[in-house]
């Protein structure tokens, strides 16, 4: 039977079944956009960006989608249509960054915007209904898309996912993002998404009336077309969204609860963002805008506040995060020969269960050893809870759990067969004491048992691999595998070659973390490697200025005022003061002058006294139940005290003579002085391998301020030469732990930066 078939961009042609089921029709170059109808009117525009692996919105896609755009509203034959990806696990991903980036106004951008309105509000004008079939990441501009079709069907697989995530890079949603949502699932729901840019799974993206069905990956395109004839015949409407009730209809519809819902809002974004961010403000005008003088009024005032975000430092740096994490993704050392399948993690504490689990999680076979029954039952309890919190988030189902943890296996001494077992895994990695007579021992028995090929990795913070492999029979196998506490949460893996680890092993540890999803960087062997070798002399001034009268609860909220999650008193009692003291003495060797500033046998008596942290309830702050009358911390979670303990012994470190407390940009300047300077000699010394790898590092690693960029962006948006100053005299107030490394100082010089745009 033949059946009439046209494609875009070529003449109507006879074909057979094939034709009808939307397979290509020409011999003609491939490309991104192309669509066929079928023979009931319904025409499968199909988006397939050639050589990219995921579909974004690049200048040449969209020119096709325009173009087939064009061709829709002129044939006739076409009754409704299906937009639907031809890539495995992606509808779109979102706008092309690039594209942005290249925009050196706020006109220029917010011209960009406007396009991409008016080829939404083209899709939404079609004279035939559209029915978008996603599947995959349907993210920022992708989304903006499917908000502009008639109608939404979502597949149920594991990989996809919808948000608006613009905020994430300092921007809104430019392309009618801020208009459609709101009135699509109201203000109440889109609010929460746009201003933290939160992704839904397509379940919860139903409930609240986003999407309109969810089905079963293999069932998504015929859900779709027949979605589409039900469109096409009249028997179903194009969506209008959930139905919302009066308390709703008050809030969002008339002036006095509009002014309570948006205020509510402001406050809430303000306390989230500290007031850093301009993107939260800018995209409650948008909506505000939109819901009090229509569409047209409110795509305006969006494309204007998308372009003045597009021009701020803010989104410059949070951009430059996004390309260094993209960059990141890359392996340096190229595929490994052999990927890795089999993971061993040796030690079931903290660390050693968080690696078990982002292990677990993304498909690898793991064996968990830890020496005792007790220790391994421990790390299983802290996996299974984590993942248990998981499903009561409903971030993950119960099948997806229990698949997760059946990919561990726990081993201990106790079993007689832990070690073929363990001689299975591909690379293993070592999470026990940091002390390096143990590391020998470890690392000689895994030369005993494991086969020549496996990969030996330590997870050591601060011990050089060098020292690790000094005694091991192939230490070119050996390479170090720093994650961060905790390892299930914190992004950052830093991989660590000695002088003697061969690319293959560095080939096999960076492949790993990327397929755990960690945001990898590869640092060169010296103590504390990047991120601890830059936080030591931060903690040094902190210790510093609290031994020269600073509180220590006004140096907490001046670091958080910077920008911080926590202060460098409550990040010492989440890692642990033993652990910050072995980091601060295993540096001070190195470093030099550079850790000067401070007594740190301070920190030696508080671990006399076993105060250690969070982990023994004593630490800077108390966490036990709160004495009456004592000074909540109001830094930590639940609203910590003070330690009266560790007052008094501070005072037996704290000047003769009480010194002037600095202000809180002193503060500030002082201690992220400390942490920048060390960050600026780590690329000079080549301890990272670029300015980029600096900032994913310290942001990803320690929290540094986002909307800043990193250290390396921060001295860019300071100015070198006001950077130099700066520091120059708290060197001559303060001391040469303050002096400007060279590579600051020849920049500032040459009136140069680190990015090129900053």
């Amino acid at each position: 039977m033949l059946r009439l078939v046209r494609t875009a961009g070529a003449p109507a042609l006879r074909r057979g079944a094939a034709a009808a089921l939307g397979r290509p029709l020409s011999s003609a170059a491939k490309k991104d956009v192309s669509y066929t109808v079928t023979a009931d009117g319904i025409a499968m525009i199909r988006l397939d960006a050639q050589g990219e692996r995921m579909n974004t919105l690049t200048k040449k896609l969209i020119g096709e989608f325009d173009e087939t755009l064009t061709a829709l509203e002129a044939d006739r034959s076409v009754r409704a249509a299906v937009l639907i990806s031809a890539k495995p696990d992606n509808f779109i991903a979102g706008a092309d960054i690039k594209m942005l980036a290249a925009c050196t106004t706020a006109a220029e951008a917010s011209a960009l915007a406007t396009a991409g309105q008016k080829i939404m509000d083209r899709i939404a004008a079609l004279r035939t209904p559209v029915v978008a079939a996603i599947h995959g990441a349907c993210m920022g501009g992708g989304l903006e898309v499917a908000l502009a079709c008639h109608q939404r069907v979502a597949s149920s697989g594991a990989k996809t996912t919808l948000a608006l995530p613009e905020v994430m890079l300092g921007l809104l949603p430019g392309s009618g993002g801020t208009q459609r949502l709101p009135r699509l699932i109201g203000a109440q729901a889109a609010l929460p998404l746009m201003l933290t840019g939160k992704s839904l799974r397509p379940d919860k993206a139903k409930k609240i009336g986003l999407v309109d069905l969810v089905v079963d990956p293999h069932a998504l395109e015929r859900t779709a077309v027949a979605a589409a004839l039900a469109l096409a015949s009249g028997a179903a409407k194009p969506s209008k969204g959930k139905k919302r009730g009066w308390l709703d209809w008050a809030l969002e519809a008339t002036p006095p609860g509009r002014a309570l819902l948006f205020s509510q809002a402001e406050k809430a974004a303000l306390k989230q963002t500290k007031g850093k961010y301009p993107a939260p403000p800018a995209i409650l005008r948008a909506i505000r805008a939109g819901l009090e003088g229509g569409h047209a009024h409110g795509s305006k005032v969006e494309a204007a506040e998308f372009g003045k975000l597009a021009v701020t430092p803010e989104c410059a740096a949070l951009q430059g995060l996004f390309f260094g994490q993209t960059a990141c993704k890359k392996n340096p050392y190229g595929k490994p020969s052999a990927p890795v399948s089999t993971i061993g993690v040796l030690g079931a504490g903290l660390m050693g269960a968080g690696i078990a689990q982002v292990s677990a999680t993304k498909g690898f076979q793991v064996m968990l050893k830890d020496t005792a029954p007790a220790g391994l039952a421990r790390g299983e309890a802290q996996i299974a809870a984590s993942l248990d919190k998981k499903v009561k988030r409903k971030s993950l189902a119960p099948f997806a759990r229990d698949c997760q943890l059946a990919n561990i296996t726990g081993l201990t001494d106790e079993d007689s067969n832990w070690a073929p077992l363990l001689r299975k895994a591909d690379l293993v990695i070592e999470a026990v004491f940091e002390e390096i007579g143990v590391k020998h021992k470890v690392v000689a028995m895994l030369e005993g048992i494991l086969t020549d090929s496996a990969v030996i990795a330590s997870n050591t913070s601060t011990l050089p691999l060098g020292q690790i492999a000094q005694h091991a029979k192939h230490a070119q196998r050996i390479v170090g595998m720093h994650y961060f506490s905790p390892v299930e949460q914190m992004p950052l893996l830093e991989v660590i070659p000695h002088a003697a680890t061969s690319k293959e092993a560095c080939a096999a540890a960076v492949d790993v973390g990327i397929r755990q999803g960690k945001t990898v960087i590869v640092v060169k062997d010296v103590p504390g490697f990047y991120v601890n070798r830059c936080l030591g002399p931060m903690i040094a001034e902190a210790m510093s200025l609290v031994q020269g009268g600073t509180d220590p609860l006004a140096l907490n909220e001046a670091m958080k005022a910077f920008g911080f999650p926590v202060g460098p008193i409550t990040l010492a009692d989440e890692v642990g003061i033993d652990v910050t003291t072995h980091v601060v003495h295993n540096l001070t060797g190195d470093l030099g002058v550079r850790m000067a500033g401070a007594d740190l046998s301070f920190l030696d008596e508080l671990v006399s006294h076993k105060i250690l942290g969070k982990k023994t309830r004593a630490g800077f702050f108390n966490y036990d139940a709160p004495a009456a009358g004592a000074r909540s911390g109001g830094a930590v979670k639940g609203g910590k005290d003070l330690n009266p303990q560790v007052i008094e012994l501070l005072a037996k470190y704290r000047a003769a003579v009480p010194q002037r407390a600095p202000a809180a940009e002193e503060v500030q300047h002082r201690m992220a002085g400390r942490f920048v300077n060390e960050a600026l000699l780590c690329l000079q010394h080549g301890v990272v391998a670029s300015a980029s790898d600096g900032d994913i590092g310290a942001v990803f690693g320690i929290g540094f301020p986002p909307f800043l960029g990193g250290p390396f962006r921060y001295v860019d948006q300071v100015g070198a030469g006001a950077y130099v100053e700066r520091m120059r005299r708290l060197a001559d107030a303060h001391g040469e732990q303050f002096a400007p490394p060279q590579i600051v100082v020849d920049l500032a010089k040459s009136g140069g930066k680190f990015h090129a745009k900053a």
